[in-house]
């Protein structure tokens, strides 16, 4: 019998954050700079870095330095500092780990965490998997901070949802204007996939053709592996595959572990199980380090 396929995303539900604390491991939380000395991304829970899904907001603190601020976790238009006044500035996070903007502190200026294009591998960045800091951010003052001195790690990623609705307020914001438009269960597109469901995968909620789906199945001549094939994908996801031979909702196992996107929009998994008179396979999508 032709094994069959069904697909579900995730819905992925996220805690509201009014005070966040801070997101930085505590045992690796130190970048360098020749100039600086060491600089410590979590001084304290309360007033350390806060790695969010589009920004950053927090301080550093520098012995030699004072204090640097990442931005106030406000920015004026609810996704995205626009680092062109004193009262919207900060750093900037695209989703797939790349950083961009800018910090201050008052002793030293301004540093630019965006001074290289997004692929240089020089650029500051973290590592979605692993959540390590890597790259260089740059000051006009103190010269180069090196990330990745101290092997500096975010555990998480904060995604605050302040209407519980299982949509973080950011991306609702950069994709409907405000927090109204979009709530539980809606559809906005009609394309059968929640809204919320859209944010898990981070497809277009406001296209009808774009939503996470399987698209292909090779199957070996055993039926004991399968080549899945899945769109529409993004960089700024992590996926697991699952299983099940009955569709009952706690039927559903992983068949491996999370892993990040193909370049481009599709992407391909190769899926190992034992043979069997049927099995039901679904793809689920969720932000990185939730």
């Amino acid at each position: 019998m032709h094994t069959p396929l069904y697909f579900l995303t995730t819905l992925l539900a996220v805690a509201a954050s009014a005070s966040a604390q801070s997101t930085v491991s505590a045992a690796n939380s130190s970048a360098y700079g020749a100039n600086a000395g060491w600089l410590d991304f979590r001084p304290s829970a309360a007033d350390g870095v806060v790695v969010g899904g589009a920004f950053l907001s927090g301080h550093i603190h520098a012995a030699n330095c004072g204090w640097i601020d990442l931005g106030d976790g406000t920015p004026a238009n609810g996704h995205t500092y626009s680092n062109a006044s004193a009262g919207d500035f900060g750093v900037n996070h695209d989703g797939t780990g790349t950083l961009s903007g800018y910090g201050y502190g008052a002793n030293i200026g301004w540093i630019d965490f965006g001074w290289a294009g997004a692929n240089d591998p020089n650029r500051a960045h973290f590592d979605l998997g692993s959540g390590q800091w890597l790259g260089y951010a740059y000051s006009a003052n103190l010269g180069w901070i090196n990330l990745g001195t101290g092997i500096l790690t975010t555990t998480t990623v904060a995604y605050p949802d302040s209407d519980h609705d299982g949509i973080a307020d950011a991306w609702e914001i950069q994709h409907f204007g405000n927090l109204s438009t979009a709530g539980i269960g809606t559809d906005q597109d009609g394309d059968g996939q929640t809204d919320a469901a859209e944010y898990a995968a981070d497809t277009d909620p406001n296209k009808v053709e774009e939503f996470l789906r399987i698209v292909s199945q090779n199957y070996n001549p055993g039926l004991t592996k399968v080549a899945l094939q899945f769109s529409t994908t993004r960089p700024t996801r992590s996926y697991t595959l699952q299983t099940s031979t009955t569709l009952a909702a706690g039927d559903w196992t992983p068949t491996g572990a999370s892993f990040l996107a193909d370049p481009g929009t599709e992407t391909t998994t190769l899926v190992t199980f034992a043979s069997g008179p049927r099995r039901f396979f679904r793809v689920a999508a969720q932000p990185p380090l939730p």
